[in-house]
């Protein structure tokens, strides 16, 4: 029993460490990009490249909250056949197509405009960020697939091979003198590659194979049907799938059909609670650095410096919900506790973030000094306060995925009004580096518990429902539906 056990282990600890090590290896190049386009251009146009940055990872959510859509959808085992599997992935991708295309025809018509209401000068850019963009959402359909088929492997793959390809296409064109349009270039063509090579992945990568899941409290507990019948378009479907399905080696219930949503219904509605917690969660990663600016602080480049370098966990953590999600979704339809998952996941961002905290408390300012550069450690000192709080950060991001992945919408109303307290924490910080830190760890711990709580709920709900469960399969199995008879 002991192998076994130690193979498990082995097989749950796979996933998310392949995951964190190809999220390392893309935010240290990621981060070498950005030392060296800093020293390539000059102030202005790297302020342009980090502006066209930030607008593709603001459009690039909803790519994200689609991609929990898809998921929620490929783990819930809908469509027997091969024909059903992909008949709903081919009109996803079609419909990102059609996305994607009017996505660049609005980019092209409407850059200049807008560039002239930020007051910036490199339309391309803004056309290209947008493009970029809207790529995204087809490379999180294909990733969505490949996570909810549990092919971790072939996921950080994709990372790696998306991530070199977008950075060092950006370096060379940086490099050779297409300045913040090349940048741009550089992330459209990247992310195009990510995109094929995860079709590529998932053309490669079949269905895990479906698990009954236990029936529920309610359906226990309510007498069941003594015959079942299909409707035609069920049988249709059964004759369909006949030559797919394993021979019978016994007496196989029909199941009733239970109505469903239609795919495009599903993922809609997925994509839309995702997008509801996604966005809470990407305010609360950056917003501090854009709230420091707005108060015209004169170390914000300081405090630009300790937040980049703060980001490690929640970077890793961004990495590892690709495990996290599928799984919990998978194991809480199969009726399988999926504890254990979550705290995996969470070992993988918070020893990153202690042990980056730890480094701030003694040697802040030589790290920021030799990464950014000895004019960026006046906000050195706070180095470690900020990790805190990132990590908290990180530990809400895992506990947001979790729920996600278990159906609980709920976190997405606890994340808008912890967002709203953290902007009111960080703008009455004013502008101070060290108050800024506080004011965020503050925050960000409120939150981690509020949403914590959640997931403590969650967890009393499943005991009771498995208890139930258990007492109504015990009642079944005695004689005449009473007590079961003595040995």
């Amino acid at each position: 029993m002991a192998k076994p056990s130690r193979a498990a282990v082995a097989g749950l600890l796979a996933g998310p460490a392949s995951l964190a090590v190809a999220g390392m290896l893309v935010n240290g190049c990621n981060l070498l990009m950005n030392l060296i386009v800093a020293r390539v251009l000059d102030s202005d146009a790297y302020g342009a490249v980090s502006v066209q940055v930030s607008i593709f990872l603001i459009l690039s959510v909803a790519g994200n909250a689609l991609l929990i859509g898809v998921v929620h959808h490929e783990t819930s085992g809908i469509g027997e056949s091969r024909r059903e599997q992909w008949y709903w992935i081919r009109r996803l991708r079609g419909a990102c197509g059609v996305g994607i295309a009017v996505a660049t025809i609005a980019a092209l018509v409407l850059s200049r405009p807008v560039a002239a209401l930020m007051s910036y000068h490199h339309p391309v850019a803004i056309a290209e960020a947008t493009i970029g963009a809207a790529l995204w959402t087809l490379l999180c359909v294909e990733r969505g697939l490949i996570q909810a088929r549990g092919a971790y492997q072939r996921l950080a793959v994709n990372f790696v091979v998306e991530g070199f390809v977008r950075i060092g296409l950006v370096i060379l064109f940086v490099v050779c003198g297409m300045g913040v349009n090349g940048a741009g270039l550089g992330i459209v063509i990247g992310v195009l590659v990510g995109a094929e090579h995860g079709r590529w992945a998932v053309r490669r990568t079949p269905r895990l194979p479906r698990v009954p899941r236990l029936p529920s409290p309610a359906s226990l507990q309510s007498p069941a049907p003594a015959e079942a019948t299909l409707d035609d378009a069920a049988l249709d479907d059964a004759a369909l799938d006949e030559a797919d399905l394993p021979p019978a080696t016994g007496p196989i219930p029909v199941p009733i059909p239970a109505p469903r949503p239609s795919a495009r219904q599903s993922v809609i509605a997925d994509t839309t609670v995702a997008l509801g917690a996604l966005v809470p969660l990407a305010l609360l990663q950056n917003m501090d650095v854009v709230i420091v600016g707005w108060l015209g602080s004169s170390g914000v480049g300081g405090y630009a410096a300790i937040s980049t370098a703060c980001k490690v966990p929640v970077f890793i953590g961004l990495a590892v919900a690709n495990f996290l999600l599928p799984e919990a979704a998978r194991r809480r339809k199969e009726g399988r506790p999926a504890g254990g998952t979550l705290a995996i996941a969470l070992a993988f961002v918070v020893t990153p973030g202690l042990l980056l905290a730890a480094i701030g408390l003694v040697g802040a300012h030589w790290l920021i000094g030799l990464v950014f550069g000895a004019h960026l450690t006046g906000a050195a000192g706070a180095l470690w306060v900020l990790a805190l709080s990132m990590t908290l950060l990180a530990v809400t991001l895992m506990f947001t995925t979790y729920l996600l992945g278990a159906g609980v919408r709920r976190v997405v109303g606890v994340l808008a009004v912890a967002t709203v307290a953290t902007a009111g924490a960080l703008v009455s910080a004013g502008g101070g580096a060290m108050s800024t830190a506080v004011a965020a760890l503050i925050t960000e711990l409120f939150t981690a518990v509020a949403v914590g709580l959640l997931v403590v709920q969650l967890h009393h709900s499943d005991r009771r429902d498995a208890a139930v469960r258990q007492a109504t399969a015990v009642r079944q199995q005695a004689p005449d539906g009473g007590f079961p008879a003595a040995v």
